[in-house]
């Protein structure tokens, strides 16, 4: 899909607070209300653009937080449409490289980590797992990093996040006929669970979207402390996610490039920042599951 310099910055805005009237848009960007009315219609038909409600994992009672590489024997899409069943794996994707598919884990402990990795090992066909354990998300476009400021949730709280989860756009007078509220009380309720940092409502936008067809992971092997490379690296705005993590890497990251010398020129400079001992890169050819 093609994307003029007024989509892009829609899309910007839309990340950062997927609610925002039209109005707002509109004085944001520059454009008509109708214009942007236009435009949202025409990405979200294109089914590159979401807008969703990503709830704070802390909510659900999830601490502990794994990237894992898997190298399978044979065919890898019956091994990733087992994993997709796990609702411990809310993003997988087929990927060339050393490995063959890419997973994050998100359990409740790391005894119930450990027991989801056992999991993944014994499907058929995986021949090896390995991990990196998340001590930080340090940069997420989905879901800016920020303290959740943990508030009471009830089923009916658990109600309107389901419904956002699904359209996060939806409108107040639509959330609360969803969990039999008036609208007034289900907007209290939405705005508090905004406002905790309990759900982000944003665009969830595919590379492609952008106008950037490549989206390269990478993981980074320091000789010290990961934060300075990670602070250096969170600041480039091809990085979309970026975690530190002890096991086989100290920093991972997604980014999204424009075409594969640009790539070639990120990962170089990664590998020329002080402190970097090693780097490794895998390209994303099909995400195959990705619900936060």
């Amino acid at each position: 899909m093609d994307t003029d310099a007024f989509d892009r910055a829609l899309l910007a805005q839309l990340r950062q607070d997927g609610r925002a009237t039209f109005e707002a848009l509109a004085q944001a960007v520059g454009l008509s209300r109708s214009a942007v009315t236009t435009r949202m219609r025409r990405l979200l038909d294109s089914g590159l653009v979401t807008i969703v409600g990503v709830v704070h994992p802390s909510v659900f009672g999830l601490t502990a937080y794994a990237h894992v590489g898997l190298t399978v024997q044979g065919p890898v899409r019956p091994v990733a449409e087992a994993m997709a069943t796990f609702d411990e794996a809310p993003f997988l994707s087929v990927v060339a490289g050393r490995f063959s598919l890419i997973a994050e884990l998100r359990c409740a402990d790391q005894p119930a980590l450990a027991a989801t990795i056992r999991r993944v090992a014994a499907l058929p066909g995986v021949r090896r797992v390995e991990t990196g354990i998340y001590t930080e998300i340090r940069k997420d476009t989905h879901f800016p990093p920020v303290p959740y400021h943990e508030t009471p949730i009830d089923d009916v709280d658990r109600g309107l996040l389901a419904e956002l989860r699904h359209d996060g756009r939806a409108t107040f007078e639509a959330l609360a006929q969803t969990v039999g509220l008036s609208t007034s009380a289900a907007r209290s309720r939405v705005l508090r669970l905004l406002e905790s940092g309990a759900v982000h409502v944003g665009a969830r936008v595919s590379a492609r979207a952008w106008g950037a067809p490549l989206l390269t992971g990478f993981e980074v092997t320091l000789g010290g402390d990961p934060a300075p490379v990670a602070r250096v690296l969170e600041d480039l705005p091809q990085i979309q996610y970026l975690a530190t993590a002890v096991g086989r890497a100290d920093v991972i990251c997604t980014a999204v490039t424009y075409d594969a010398d640009e790539t070639l020129r990120l990962l170089e400079d990664v590998r020329g920042l002080p402190g970097v001992l090693g780097l490794e890169a895998w390209t994303h050819l099909d995400v195959v599951k990705e619900q936060y």
